[in-house]
């Protein structure tokens, strides 16, 4: 089994992306683009498709008469080759396929409660020990109160700490996330959270253990909210896309921590805008730090077609505002080629420069796709 799984994660690393081959399934014949119709949904109610890419489909391989409506699989793969260059040290390349997720999703018969279990079998975090429970991604069981809004019941997506820290590996517009992302908001925790979506507003209010990735449990708690102003709502032009978002973390895990950001986007034609701003008093991402620390970024992404698309970001850090000049300047430019709606090619280039170390420039390759 591991053979098979590494000789199809070697078919689609970059260099072979471009030598896809169509694969046999039970005599139909199999490629991405035809996976991409199943995930969304274009083939779903054809009698022709077999129960096996049913499960991949977007409604998942259903049952009549049963407590389980239906069963989904989910596969999420990310594969990156970097180039890293930095003054007074040798250049080095680096490849890593930093994500193999794959997720069941059941869903019960009254169609508004579900349980899912996500793993990434690669997850390599540093100062943990990457046990399994530390390498799941979610765990949870969730029922929908409404059409609006729902409750979730376990370890599910990351905190909305931030609104680019909460942002999972497909929604991401860079290969990087900002660094205050990466920093204060790449987390997940066990608890109970509401999250809803309205016209004008959307929110995720959660009470967690402040315990991250499974790794302890019964050192503190989490009040995680995150709240998106949808203002323009009503309007019939683009500036409806308009929204205003904050989000607030407050905790103790060995030291207590507040964490607050400010968050503004706008979707207007083809071009998508967005800036951020983040202060931690103490924080408690993948990391615990009782450092005062902040950070802004500002990111545009125009669209030249609907496949291809060219971005750049600005991104300040303070890791420490009580040392002076302790930042980091970071610039990125890029641009993503989307082969079909659920796999893209990703090449992004970013300079750091720093205020007490050797600046330092990277280039990055990614692929990625979900089924």
């Amino acid at each position: 089994m591991k053979k098979i799984l590494i000789t199809l994660i070697l078919i689609l690393i970059p260099i072979n992306s471009f030598a896809i081959e169509e694969i046999k399934l039970e005599k139909e014949s199999l490629n991405l683009e035809y996976l991409s119709n199943v995930y969304y949904g274009k083939i779903e109610e054809s009698k022709e498709v077999s129960p096996i890419l049913k499960l991949f489909s977007k409604k998942g391989l259903e049952f009549k008469d049963a407590p389980i409506d239906a069963i989904k699989l989910t596969f999420l793969f990310d594969g990156q080759l970097q180039y890293n260059n930095t003054a007074h040290y040798s250049p080095y390349f680096k490849h890593d396929f930093a994500t193999v997720e794959p997720m069941i999703s059941f869903f019960f018969n009254d169609r508004r409660t579900e349980a899912t279990f996500d793993i990434n079998l690669l997850r390599d975090l540093d100062g943990y020990s990457n046990s399994f429970t530390e390498k799941i991604s979610r765990a949870f069981i969730s029922h929908k109160i409404t059409d609006n809004q729902k409750i979730i019941i376990g370890q599910g997506s990351r905190l909305p700490v931030s609104y680019n820290g909460s942002r999972g590996t497909m929604e991401q517009e860079f290969i990087l996330k900002s660094q205050l992302g990466r920093t204060f908001g790449e987390a997940r925790s066990v608890g109970i959270r509401n999250a809803a979506n309205y016209k004008y507003l959307d929110y995720d209010i959660g009470l967690y253990d402040s315990t991250r990735y499974m790794k302890e449990f019964g050192h503190g708690l989490d009040f995680t909210s995150y709240f998106m102003l949808k203002p323009l709502a009503n309007r019939e032009d683009d500036f409806k896309n308009l929204k205003i978002g904050t989000g607030h973390s407050v905790g103790d895990y060995k030291t207590s921590y507040y964490v607050y950001s400010v968050f503004m986007g706008l979707d207007y034609k083809k071009i998508h805008f967005k800036t951020e701003y983040s202060n931690a008093d103490g924080y408690n991402g993948i990391k615990n730090s009782n450092k005062e620390a902040d950070g802004i970024y500002t990111s545009v992404v125009y669209d030249i077609t609907p496949k291809l698309s060219l971005l750049g970001r600005y991104d300040y850090f303070t890791a420490d505002k009580t040392v002076s000049r302790d930042y980091c300047q970071e610039y990125t430019l890029g641009a993503t080629y989307k082969i079909f709606k659920n796999m893209k090619f990703m090449l992004n280039f970013a300079n750091r420069n720093y205020s007490n170390k050797p600046d330092s420039n990277m280039i990055l390759f990614a692929t990625r796709f979900i089924i």
